[in-house]
């Protein structure tokens, strides 16, 4: 018994540790982790990010830093990884500013304008991807140069300057000589370009009333032809950006009030300007073109959406020059880039997406929750809520974290819920619905209590009486009355009698003969 103990009590230690080493691997194992609120990738760079560009597919980002204090130079990253990729340094600060970059409408040449020198520098896209060492084509020009956007179509590069006269490069013949047109202005600070290649606007770098935008007609041969008269849009214009989903050219006005305007070319009437609380630089739109990206030399990124009359000031980086959008053409922004150049970084904010929630099954009576993971930038979330099968939702009221919870009640099986990541850099991000399912456990059914069977007393069949010959009686003598027993019993009282004498002597008998023994 004493072995028989002791081998159970090891049993049962051997099943404890296989149990613990179990749950320890369960506990060990790590959940999806969900990005907080605000999450974006900074990126270091060179000496004070200025300016960047992207090529056409995305892939690979440019960006040129000023150099304050030390070398000025030009960064690529993998734009998938944020890895730097290559460095192109363009010599010490002092010396050499560059102030725009832009990818050609062919993606095959990256172009860089330097305030000081007074040049413009062309590489081969596919020698700074792929890390090799090319010299530049170096293109002069009067100098001031501080901004640059690319065709479209591929044809040309135009070159803003801050004094006159403003240039068209021609991409297949870098060595032919710049077109060029004068400003009514003294010069301009933005350059952007239609998608067809057929207009070309420079902001007019003056106070309001004289302040906005001058649009140069382009013909087919790549001539130019002012407009007649410059489009007011508000004090000292900066950054320009076109719109080809809304066809609207989009400024950010330097002076007082500090402001982004919009409008659609050749239309003064149209001019649509919102203050901004901020010292406004370049501007980009979204490819839908109904949101505009403001970079804030005092910090973050503003952004008006023409749809709804919103704006809204994103609070990250310091000194932001510059910022630009990527996505499908037609659509919400993918990614936005921003240069810091207080913290000398390239800032990354990428559209939150929301991976599938679990459905949820409760007994009727206990909560369920729900709980989602969002994964990149996002600000804000809300639940919502459909009991006609995704038709129509509803804002469930005060849920606003990743985490859902409900009452399990009948009513609400079959409830679709879903969140919703909430920015504004990006539209709304819808996640997938999923459903609860609140199950009623059976009522067992109860065993009836059997009802006992009563058996009925039986009914006694009575015997019947011999039927007895009646002896005459003497004359004059009375008939005694006849005995119940004999009635019952049909036994004559005689026989009754003897049979008591016999056992009163048969009693005698066996006194006497045990009365001799005890004698002997």
């Amino acid at each position: 018994m004493l072995m028989k103990a002791r081998l159970w009590r090891r049993i049962a230690a051997v099943a404890g540790s296989l149990l613990l080493v179990a749950g320890v691997g369960v506990l060990g194992q790590t959940a999806a982790q969900a990005d907080p609120a605000f999450t974006y990738q900074t990126v270091s760079s060179g000496r004070y990010p200025i300016d960047l560009a992207l090529s056409a597919d995305g892939q690979d980002l440019f960006v040129i830093s000023r150099g304050d204090g030390g070398i000025a130079d030009l960064r690529v990253y993998d734009t998938a990884t944020m890895a730097e990729t290559n460095v192109i340094p363009f010599g010490d600060a002092s010396a050499f500013n560059p102030t725009a970059i832009t990818v050609s409408g062919d993606g095959s040449q990256v172009w860089v304008s330097f305030y000081s020198p007074g040049e413009v520098w062309v590489y081969p896209t596919a020698a700074l991807t792929g890390a090799v060492p090319t010299a530049p084509t170096v293109l002069s020009g009067g100098g001031g140069f501080v901004g640059l956007a690319a065709d479209p179509t591929g044809r040309f590069v135009y070159a803003a300057t801050l004094f006159n006269p403003q240039y068209q490069f021609d991409t297949a013949n870098l060595a032919a000589s710049p077109r060029t047109v004068n400003l009514p202005s003294s010069g301009s600070r933005g350059v952007a370009t239609r998608s067809d290649g057929s207009q070309v606007y420079f902001t007019a770098n003056a106070p309001a009333p004289a302040g906005g935008v001058f649009g140069v007609a382009v013909a087919s041969d790549g001539s130019l032809a002012p407009d007649a008269a410059v489009i007011p849009t508000g004090d000292l214009p900066w950054g320009l950006s076109y719109s080809a989903a809304q066809d609207r050219v989009v400024s950010s006005n330097s002076g007082t009030p500090t402001s982004v305007s919009g409008f659609t070319p050749g239309d003064p009437a149209s001019v649509v300007t919102a203050e901004v609380p901020c010292g406004p630089r370049l501007v980009d739109t979204s490819p839908a073109g109904n949101r505009v990206y403001v970079a804030c030399l005092t910090g973050g990124i503003v952004t008006y959406d023409y749809q709804t009359g919103a704006l809204a000031q994103v609070q990250a980086g310091d000194n932001v020059e510059s910022v630009k959008t990527y996505g499908q053409p037609g659509g919400d922004a993918d990614k936005v880039y921003a240069t810091s150049g207080g913290s000398d970084e390239v800032l990354v904010f990428t559209k939150p997406t929301i991976d599938p929630i679990p459905a949820q099954s409760v007994v009727v009576g206990t909560a369920a929750t729900f709980t989602a993971t969002i994964n990149d930038f996002w600000q804000t979330l809300q639940w919502q809520q459909s009991s006609d099968g995704g038709a129509t939702w509803s804002d469930v009221d005060g849920a606003t974290s990743e985490s859902l919870t409900v009452d399990g009640v009948e009513s609400a099986s079959g409830t679709l819920y879903r969140i919703v990541a909430i920015s504004d850099l990006f539209d709304d991000v819808v996640g997938a619905p999923t459903t609860l399912t609140v199950t009623v456990p059976p009522t067992p059914t109860p065993t009836p209590t059997p009802t006992p069977t009563i058996t009925p007393t039986p009914t006694p069949t009575p015997t019947a009486s011999p039927t007895a010959t009646a002896s005459p009686a003497p004359t004059g003598a009375q008939t005694p009355p006849s005995d119940p027993a004999l009635a019952a019993t049909g036994v004559e009282i005689g026989w009754v009698v003897i049979g008591g004498l016999a056992i009163l002597l048969a009693g005698a008998v066996v006194l006497i003969v045990a009365r001799n023994r005890r004698s002997r």
